[in-house]
């Protein structure tokens, strides 16, 4: 069992590596409590980044100083005209594509958002080849869902699940394939395809550490069975030590070397360029102050993974309490990549009311003194409660992202959902038409 003390022990770990990139550190105690951690971190996080901005003060989007060349940690950049030609120098983000059997081709291109990388990548797909079929995965992330459904007949989305008993529409037409960290269940590479079978393979491993296991083994899948594969990710999440430091995102393109040189897989080459293009031409280049000067760091690595391990068993841990909690409970859902669950109300409330109910949720909750903010976002030291759009189903939910917290705590805050589910949701009827929402007599866990 984790103690209060050896958490905070390994919270002053982060703190001090946040602190150590300061040019001049601050005076930081070793913190006492969950509130004076996430304190000391949001505190650092904007030092870090107002002292970026004094550094930088000659730099603007039109005119930069030419002696000056910026840099974030590990990060170097050079550039021109609003970062049109931004090129990015730093630490490889997939350890697994280093360890690849045999040489390969990788590029990486950086966005300022996780949407925005996987737009560059389909804007890039969908000019280079002629209505791309488009094999989309059961419970794909809702925002993905809708980037694809606006480019129109421009793709031909198809359900992954199935593949094998469907035949392309020609042999000339492209077949990409998307896979999905978001997904509920069932994340799989799929067995037995292979070059003859797909074109692309398409890899959103933002709710994945991105050196995991299960990246490693898509990566293997895809390279030594001569697929290519693109591997997209919203940095915002996991990557910086739950202080959600700025919005970037990022494409890594990959192909075994020797497919390119032989000509079987000499259009992905192309596809970096209409990609980088993409990025140039709608502006979606990121921001450099926005890159986390402290990923490079010795002790980055093994701080992440232990976040994120904390993460996902305090989901497992709020899941098994709301499941057995008494009186009316939450129907819950649980994912495949354990950073968060979703409870369902009673009805259809629109977004406006699922958001309402998310907000006196995390309300009454925050306001008992536990470390729970309504946010839209997942990865904190907090518990973080907003509304959410079941991609399975038309229903809005209430997703409940899990915190890096002690376990005794997480389980409070399990045990203050219960309750305040129990009382009907009492606490919403100064909320207009939130309040005609009843609850499930039965819980479960899927």
């Amino acid at each position: 069992m984790k103690t209060m003390e050896s958490y905070l022990d390994r919270k002053y770990r982060e703190i001090s590596l946040l602190n150590s990139c300061l040019a001049s550190p601050l005076d930081l105690r070793k913190p006492d409590s969950v509130g004076s951690v996430i304190e000391q971190k949001f505190r650092l996080a904007g030092a870090l980044k107002a002292e970026r901005a004094l550094k930088a003060w000659a730099v603007t989007e039109t005119a930069r100083d030419s002696a000056h060349r910026a840099k974030a940690g590990g990060f170097e950049f050079t550039y021109g005209y609003q970062r049109a030609d931004l090129n990015v120098r730093g630490p490889p983000i997939y350890n697994s594509l280093d360890a690849a059997d045999g040489p390969v081709l990788q590029e990486t291109l950086y966005t300022g958002s996780g949407m925005s990388a996987m737009a560059a990548l389909l804007t890039a797909l969908q000019r280079l080849h002629s209505v791309p079929e488009l094999l989309v995965p059961d419970g794909c992330y809702s925002e993905t869902l809708e980037l694809i459904e606006s480019f129109g007949r421009h793709f031909r989305v198809l359900p992954l699940e199935g593949w094998r008993s469907r035949l392309r529409v020609s042999r000339s037409a492209s077949r990409i394939v998307l896979l999905d960290s978001s997904v509920r269940s069932g994340f799989f590479p799929p067995a037995g395809m292979s070059a003859d079978d797909a074109d692309l393979i398409i890899f959103d491993t933002t709710c994945f550490w991105k050196n995991s296991r299960r990246i490693r083994h898509v990566v293997d899948w895809a390279l030594q069975s001569g697929l290519p594969i693109a591997l997209v990710r919203s940095h915002a999440k996991l990557d910086c030590l739950g202080i959600e430091y700025g919005r970037l995102g990022s494409v890594v393109v990959a192909a075994p070397r020797r497919d390119v040189l032989r000509g079987s897989a000499a259009w992905v080459t192309t596809l970096i360029d209409q990609a980088r293009d993409t990025v140039r031409l709608l502006g979606t280049a990121p921001i450099p102050a926005h890159f986390p000067p402290f990923t490079a760091l010795a002790d980055y690595e093994c701080c992440s993974m232990e976040r994120v391990a904390a993460i996902m068993r305090n989901t497992r841990r709020m899941a098994r309490v709301l499941s057995v909690a008494g009186g009316a409970t939450p129907c819950v859902t649980i994912f495949q990549h354990g950073l968060y669950l979703t409870l369902s109300p009673m009805g259809t409330p629109d977004i406006d009311e699922a958001r309402r109910l998310a907000g006196a949720l995390s309300g009454e909750l925050e306001r008992n003194g536990l470390p729970v903010r309504h946010a839209g976002s997942f990865g904190f030291d907090f518990v973080a409660i907003e509304w959410f759009h079941g991609s399975s189903s038309p229903r809005n939910l209430i997703r409940v992202a899990a915190a890096d917290l002690p376990p005794g705590l997480a389980d409070r805050v399990a045990q203050g959902i219960a309750a305040w589910w129990s009382r009907g949701m009492s606490a919403t009827k100064r909320y207009s038409r939130a309040s005609r929402f009843t609850v499930p007599l039965n819980a479960s866990v899927d």
